[in-house]
């Protein structure tokens, strides 16, 4: 006897054969080696019996009455419920014609008659074996399909070419209405003519093509009056095996409810360096709002002469033209953030935030320089959120400065690539101790022991660095001093 094994006890076999002898042997043969055996005997009761029984394998006699083997095997691979049955002809010929109209009629294998039962058995397991495994291939990619579809991201695949081979529906429904005609075998050309999204998209996808690296950008698109959604696509290389060339994956997701998030604590933190600021700004309008009213009170006497009143009256108009400056100065730092793109000066805008830093009267005794050495870099992106960053950096810097100290800012030529260029913050103060070093970007921690900070300012710092393309670093002793280096993306 054929041992058996438990993938055969959960296969089902029919048998379709007119002579009853080689049917009964047949049946005797399966069922002894554990198999469950239905039996047919003739073409169209075999039919009959696929549709009710849906076995997975089918013994095949070619030469029978009503319907022959291989007009049943042609029906049954044209039926989408049974195709994938696998099909063994059995056949007292076994000719090179006969073989070949069966293959092409749908068989997997031939026996031919006279045959042994371990040769029948062999290659009965092997085909269920075969069967097994591409169920449970098919299974696998169902489950795979499925996450797929049900993804939290919408997920697209690029041929070499930049053809679209596939697309899942939460692309679709992330911004419904817009990707109604989207069609596989589209090229990226094609599809970027309509759509601002896949214009963002084959951007991305040649430039993952140049590389060979994860790309990754965000945009934002107007969705309805009103309302406007921040896209976050990653483009992949992915290397399939047995292509020749790389294929493409492309990854977008809705990142509005997490911008608007870090939206409202880059608010929340320039409140808190506005309140800083607004202790040393008062003691600067606070000194010449006395002068004016000293004046006025001066000028209530009839007795003041024309020409002291004159005088008086410039002193007034001069406090009035510095209060002005002073709140034309803040103006910058605190109007309305907004999304913003373009190039800027950097160089004007550092001066800019270094005056606000000038204003911060708790330590006349620090020293502000400014080194530009030279250079006059341009760079892409929102000027407003530059100048929150650098300002967080530079508070940072006061703070941690008792008594007489030093904040430099430094432009230089990035090492690395003469396409960039480095800002560096750097003071004299008290130091970060190198425990700490890799938590001072993390939100909330703060390293100020008169809790003044949100803890909040360099993770800010943080986030507006990358959202420039940039990165920032750190380098710190205790009691000797930090320094903080961003390097950005620039043009001279």
């Amino acid at each position: 006897m054929h041992p058996t094994t438990e993938a055969t006890r959960l296969n089902k076999i029919l048998i379709i054969e007119d002579e009853p002898d080689i049917s009964d042997y047949l049946y005797d043969t399966l069922a002894m080696s554990g198999y469950e055996v239905r039996q047919a005997y003739d073409g169209l009761e075999g039919l009959e019996k696929i549709e009710q029984e849906k076995p997975n394998l089918v013994l095949l006699d070619i030469m029978m009455p009503r319907l022959d083997g291989l007009e049943v095997c042609r029906r049954i691979r044209s039926n989408a419920s049974t195709r994938a049955t696998r099909i063994i002809f059995i056949t007292a010929k076994g000719s090179l014609e006969e073989k070949l109209e069966g293959f092409q009629a749908g068989a997997n294998d031939f026996i031919v008659k006279p045959f042994s039962s371990s040769e029948l058995l062999a290659r009965i397991e092997a085909h269920l074996r075969i069967d097994m495994l591409a169920r449970d291939l098919e299974l696998s990619e169902r489950r795979y399909r499925q996450l797929i579809e049900h993804s939290p991201d919408g997920i697209l695949l690029f041929s070499p070419d930049l053809k679209l081979l596939f697309v899942n529906s939460r692309f679709k429904s992330i911004l419904p209405g817009k990707f109604d005609n989207i069609e596989i075998g589209q090229s990226i050309n094609s599809l970027s003519g309509n759509s601002l999204v896949f214009a963002e998209i084959a951007t991305l996808l040649e430039k993952v093509r140049e590389t060979g690296l994860i790309v990754t950008r965000t945009f934002s698109l107007a969705i309805q009056k009103g309302h406007t959604s921040f896209l976050e696509i990653r483009g992949i290389p992915s290397e399939i095996p047995g292509a020749r060339s790389l294929m493409f994956q492309v990854v977008m997701r809705d990142v509005t409810e997490k911008h608007n998030m870090e939206k409202v604590i880059s608010r929340a933190e320039k409140i808190n360096s506005l309140g800083i600021l607004t202790a040393g700004i008062a003691h600067e309008i606070n000194n010449p709002l006395a002068g004016i009213a000293n004046a006025i009170h001066i000028l209530k006497r009839d007795s003041t002469d024309p020409k002291k009143r004159d005088e008086i009256l410039e002193l007034i108009l001069s406090n009035i033209t510095r209060i002005s400056r002073i709140i034309d100065d803040l103006r910058v730092f605190s109007r309305q953030e907004r999304y913003e793109g373009g190039n800027f000066n950097l160089v004007p805008v550092i001066e800019e935030t270094l005056k606000l830093l000038r204003y911060q009267r708790e330590n006349d005794q620090i020293e502000i320089l400014f080194e530009t050495n030279g250079l006059k870099p341009t760079i892409e992106g929102s000027k407003n959120q530059f100048q929150q960053m650098l300002i967080n950096l530079l508070l940072n810097a006061s703070q941690a400065i008792t008594g007489i100290g030093q904040i430099k800012v430094e432009l230089a030529v990035s090492e690395s690539a003469s396409s960039s260029v480095t800002i560096k913050v750097i003071d004299t103060g008290c130091g970060i101790p190198a425990e700490q070093i890799d938590q001072i970007f993390d939100p909330f921690f703060t390293t100020k022991r008169n809790w003044r900070g949100t803890g909040l300012g360099l993770a800010v710092s943080f986030r507006i660095v990358q959202m420039l393309k940039g990165t920032i670093t750190v380098a710190s002793q205790v009691d000797k001093g930090t320094t903080f280096t961003v390097t950005l993306p620039a043009t001279f």
